[in-house]
């Protein structure tokens, strides 16, 4: 208990997560759903002290884990990243509509060059002009707005993590907790499937129970498909954090140009940097799209300067600074970046009837 009152003072003092609190988080963004069994032996701790901690980080909406679309299924998803251009005056009720919206998984404030830059989630090209034309447009407040359209994700947050935790610790939760292996080719995803989506980014360690009831499946049969959307990238899992809780406070997108041919060295090198959390090429002026935390917003000028020197061959075209998160995938922050609600993300929001 006095370990815990120290750090709770270690945290209001520094503004940072640290100690038990930090490690716990580390160990779910490395394994988003093992159970409490699995994680508490790696930290030295004991399962009902786990489940304590998390349920007081996740009640303060400090931490989460949500679901979101993975890597296969995004291949068949349009993933787009939308500039939006507000009236004075009319920025905040626009992200407060726009984050109510389940194909709109992020909205963020901007500094330089839009008001707004939204990620969202469609089953097609004709989902994103109904969107964009009558979802957005006509929105009270709304301007302009520009899609740029991901022709490839190659990394996104599911990546990042705190880095508190030994390289040790981080293969034992890796080696616990590893996912089945794929068997053959994928499963085509059903309506069920589609409705576990949105379950698991309103709560991505709901229990197989929670999740069995909300779909009208029993318990091993929805452990069974978690595994497998797990298994297949139909499923992200991960576990966030209140930013201003980690020494990276600071987060920009910036845009670049990089010569086709030499898009696959450049994609290489930014995800070997710790600051990128998310690194796509998109269409439009600019070909490549990636995000960065950083420790200050001078950061941003180290950061350029680094890259001209590893990435002669990457024009950086633009660069803006969020200066807040209304929605970050699904989930509702307040100024802070803690957790006040959630909108679960969903690209067949109103058609889960539909084939997938």
């Amino acid at each position: 208990m006095q370990e815990r009152h120290s750090e709770a003072a270690l945290m209001q003092e520094t503004g940072v997560l640290v100690g038990l609190d930090a490690r716990l988080v580390h160990a779910l963004q490395i394994s988003p759903r093992a159970s409490w069994q699995t994680v508490a032996p790696v930290l030295g701790i004991d399962p009902v002290t786990a489940a304590r901690c998390w349920s007081r980080l996740e009640g303060s909406g400090l931490a989460w884990v949500t679901g979101y679309p993975g890597r296969r299924l995004l291949e068949r998803l349009v993933t787009a990243f939308i500039e939006i251009d507000c009236r004075s005056g009319s920025v905040e009720a626009v992200a407060q509509a726009l984050a109510a919206v389940p194909q709109v998984a992020t909205v963020e404030h901007m500094a330089g060059g839009r008001d707004l830059l939204i990620t969202a989630f469609v089953p097609g090209l004709g989902e994103l002009s109904a969107l964009l034309l009558g979802t957005i447009a006509v929105l009270p407040g709304v301007t302009a707005t520009r899609a740029g359209i991901a022709t490839r994700l190659y990394g996104e947050g599911s990546r990042w993590r705190l880095r508190v935790l030994t390289a040790g610790q981080g293969e034992q939760l890796r080696t616990a907790a590893a996912p089945p292996p794929r068997s053959g080719t994928a499963v085509p995803l059903d309506g069920t499937d589609r409705a576990l989506l949105p379950e698991l980014s309103r709560d991505g360690r709901a229990s197989a129970v929670a999740l069995g009831r909300a779909v009208g499946l029993s318990a091993p049969t929805v452990r069974r498909r978690v595994g497998r959307l797990i298994a297949d990238h139909d499923l992200a899992l991960r576990c966030e954090v209140a930013r201003e809780l980690t020494e990276w406070p600071v987060s920009a997108t910036l845009w670049a140009s990089v010569p086709a041919e030499r898009l696959p060295e450049a994609v290489r090198v930014l995800l070997t940097l710790p600051e990128v959390r998310l690194c796509s090429s998109v269409t439009g002026p600019q070909n490549l799209l990636f995000t960065v935390w950083l420790h200050t917003v001078a950061d941003v000028q180290r950061l350029e300067t680094q890259l001209g020197e590893r990435l002669p061959q990457l024009v950086l075209r633009d660069r803006s600074v969020v200066l807040r998160q209304t929605k970050l995938m699904g989930r509702l922050l307040d100024t802070r970046g803690r957790v006040t609600g959630v909108v679960p993300v969903d690209p067949w929001a109103g058609s889960h009837s539909a084939g997938a």
